[in-house]
C-alpha cells in the first residue's frame, strides 16, 4: 500500500460510467445534487486500541522513553545550570518578591515567559522545581512521541511513525534534555500539539499558537510556520495574544526582548553558518576539515550515512505534501534549526532538542523510501540502544562538574556569606537559586549594564567590580593568573597592573576543585 504522501495528487477523477438499463435516446434521469459529506475530524489522540497494540509505534515506544527519562532522573540528581536562573525567578515569582531575580530589579533574565510562570505555579504547590520542572517534561515527551507518531501514522506511513517514535524515546540526548529542567523539550511538544490543534480546527488553535510564541523567542517563527495551516480567525487570535503578552512584558521589564537572548546575542556573537557549523557538519556525509566539535554531533555521526539521505528524501515528500499538518509541524521545527545555523548561534545542547526532532521526523519520513529491507533498520536500532553504554558518561560528567564545582561555592557562600551582600560571578544558576546574594553577572543575562559594558572594549571586569563593589568574588584561576576570560567578548583587564590592583582589594578565603588546573574555582571576600 502507498504512503499518502507518495500518493497524494496522483489520483485521477473516474469518468462517468452510463446507465445500462437505460433505453436508447431517453434522457438521463435528473440527478438531485448531494453535498460531500464533511470529512471527519482527524483525532488528537491515538485511540486506545492503538496505544494497547504491541505492534503499534506507540506502546513499546512509551515503554521504552518512559525507563529511558526514569533511567536519567535517577542518574542527574541535578537539573542544568541554566535551569536555575529561572527556578529563582519562579520562586520570587511565588513567594510574592515578584517576576524577578534581584531585589528590585526589573530584568528579564530568563527565555521563556510561559515557562518560568509554569514553574513558579509549580513552586507555590510543591516547593521543588526541580520535581515539577521534570514532571512536566516527560509529560510533553509523551505528547511529542504520540502526536508525531500518530501525525506520521497517518500522513506518511507506518514504518514512518516506528522510526520516529522510537529514535525519540531511546535516543539519550532527548532524556537528557527532559531531565535538565529547560523547556525546549516542551517547545517540541508544543509545537506537536498546536500543529494538530490547526489541523482539526480547534477552538483552541489560536492560544496554542501564541503560547509556542511566548515558551521561547525563536517560538515565533514556529508558530508563523504552524500558522500557514491555520483559519484566520485562528491567526488574528494567536496574534492578539502574542502582542497583549508582549505589552504586558514591555510594561513590566522594560523590553519584550529578553535580556537573557540579547546578552548572548552580543557577548558571543552570531558569526554566520560556517562560523557556527556545528550545527550542521555532523548532517552532511563529508568532513569539512574536521570531525564534529560538539558532543552531541559526535554521538550523531555514525547515523549520517543513513540520516543524510533520509532526511532528502522526507524533505522532498514532504514538500509535495506541503499543505499537512505533518508538513507543518515538521517546518515549523526546522525553522528553528536553519535560523541557529544561517545565525551561528553559540550551542548549549538543550537548543538541539527541536532542530533534532524535526530532523528526525524528516528522516523518518524518508528512510522507508530509501531502505526496504529490515537490516539497516535493526542496525540503526542496535546503534541507538548500544549508546546509552558510552553517551551516558558525557551527561554524568557535565553534572558531577556542576555538582563538585557550583554546588560547593554554594555550600560555602551559603555558610559564610549574610543575605543581600553581593558576589560577582560567571556561574549563576545553582549558585543564585541557592544562596540568598545579590548576583553581579559577568555574562549579563540579569546584569544588562554588564553586557553593555563588555561590548566597549577591556577593564570590563575592572570597571564593574570598582563601580558594583562586591562583597565576594568567585573566579576562575585562568581569570586572575592569566586575565582569561571563560567566555564572551572583552578582556577583563587593561593590564596586568589593573588586575592586581582589583584583587589586592581581596583575600582569597576558598578554592574549589584545586586539581582542576586554571579551571579551578577560587573564592574571595573583600578586605575591610
Amino acid at each position: 500500500m502507498h504512503s499518502p504522501i507518495v500518493s497524494l495528487g496522483m489520483t485521477r477523477r473516474a469518468a462517468p460510467r452510463s446507465r445500462p438499463n437505460s433505453p436508447p435516446g431517453s434522457r438521463p434521469a435528473a440527478t438531485t445534487t448531494q453535498r460531500p459529506a464533511t470529512a471527519p475530524r482527524p483525532p488528537l489522540w491515538p485511540s486506545l486500541r492503538e496505544l494497547a497494540d504491541p505492534s503499534g509505534p506507540f506502546l513499546v515506544p512509551l515503554l521504552l522513553l518512559l525507563v529511558a527519562r526514569l533511567a536519567f532522573w535517577a542518574l542527574l540528581p541535578l537539573a542544568s545550570e541554566d535551569a536555575y536562573i529561572t527556578f529563582r525567578y519562579a520562586r520570587h515569582l511565588a513567594t510574592g518578591a515578584g517576576l524577578i531575580y534581584n531585589p528590585g530589579e526589573r530584568v528579564m533574565g530568563f527565555s521563556s515567559p510561559l515557562w518560568t510562570v509554569w514553574m513558579g505555579a509549580g513552586y507555590a504547590l510543591v516547593r521543588d522545581p526541580v520535581l515539577w520542572s521534570r514532571i512536566w517534561a516527560i509529560l510533553a515527551d509523551v505528547t511529542t512521541l504520540l502526536l508525531i507518531g500518530g501525525l506520521l501514522k497517518r500522513h506518511a506511513s507506518l514504518r514512518s511513525a516506528w522510526c520516529f517514535t522510537f529514535f525519540f524515546a531511546a535516543w539519550p540526548y532527548f532524556s537528557a534534555v527532559a531531565v535538565s529542567g529547560m523547556e525546549n523539550g516542551v517547545l517540541l511538544a508544543m509545537i506537536a500539539l498546536a500543529g494538530v490543534l490547526v489541523e482539526r480546527g480547534s477552538r483552541w488553535s489560536g492560544p496554542a499558537l501564541a503560547a509556542v510564541a511566548f515558551m521561547r523567542p525563536e517560538g515565533v517563527a514556529s508558530a508563523l510556520v504552524l500558522g500557514l495551516g491555520a483559519r484566520n480567525r485562528d491567526r488574528l487570535i494567536g496574534l492578539g495574544l502574542l502582542a497583549a503578552g508582549a505589552a504586558a512584558l514591555a510594561f513590566y521589564f522594560g523590553s519584550f526582548l529578553p535580556q537573557s537572548v540579547l546578552a548572548k546575542s552580543q557577548l558571543y556573537g552570531t558569526p554566520g553558518p560556517w562560523a557556527g557549523r556545528g550545527w550542521w557538519e555532523w548532517l552532511l556525509p563529508f568532513a569539512f576539515g574536521r570531525w564534529p566539535i560538539l558532543s552531541e554531533a559526535t554521538h550523531l555521526l555514525p547515523l549520517t550515512i543513513v540520516f543524510a539521505p533520509a532526511v532528502v528524501s522526507g524533505s522532498v515528500a514532504l514538500w509535495r505534501a506541503r499543505r499537512t499538518a505533518l508538513a507543518h509541524v515538521v517546518g515549523a521545527m526546522v525553522i528553528v534549526w536553519i535560523g541557529y545555523a544561517l545565525l551561528g548561534v553559540a550551542y548549549f545542547y538543550w537548543y538541539l532538542a527541536v532542530p533534532l526532532g524535526g530532523l528526525a521526523a524528516l528522516a523518518a519520513v524518508g528512510l522507508p523510501r530509501l531502505v526496504q529491507g529490515r537490516g539497516v533498520l535493526l542496525a540503526i536500532a542496535l546503534y541507538v540502544l548500544g549508546t546509552w553504554t558510552v553517551v551516558t558518561t558525557l551527561y554524568l560528567g557535565r553534572a558531577q562538574n556542576e555538582s563538585f564545582g557550583f554546588a560547593r561555592v554554594s555550600q560555602y557562600l551559603q555558610a559564610q556569606a549574610r543575605p543581600g551582600e553581593r558576589v560577582m560571578l560567571e556561574p549563576i544558576g545553582l549558585i543564585g537559586y541557592r544562596t540568598p546574594l545579590v548576583i553581579v553577572d559577568e555574562v549579563g543575562l540579569v546584569s544588562p549594564a554588564v553586557a553593555k559594558r563588555r561590548l566597549q572594549g577591556p577593564g570590563w571586569y575592572a570597571d564593574v567590580a570598582r563601580e558594583t563593589a562586591p562583597e565576594w568574588l568567585v573566579v576562575r584561576r585562568g581569570l586572575v593568573r592569566q586575565g582569561a576570560v571563560f567566555a564572551g567578548a572583552g578582556a577583563p583587564f587593561r593590564s596586568a597592573a589593573e588586575r592586581d590592583a582589583l584583587f589586592a582589594g581581596y583575600r582569597r578565603v576558598h578554592v574549589v576543585e584545586e586539581q582542576a588546573g586554571d579551571q579551578a574555582i577560587e573564592i574571595y571576600r573583600r578586605a575591610n
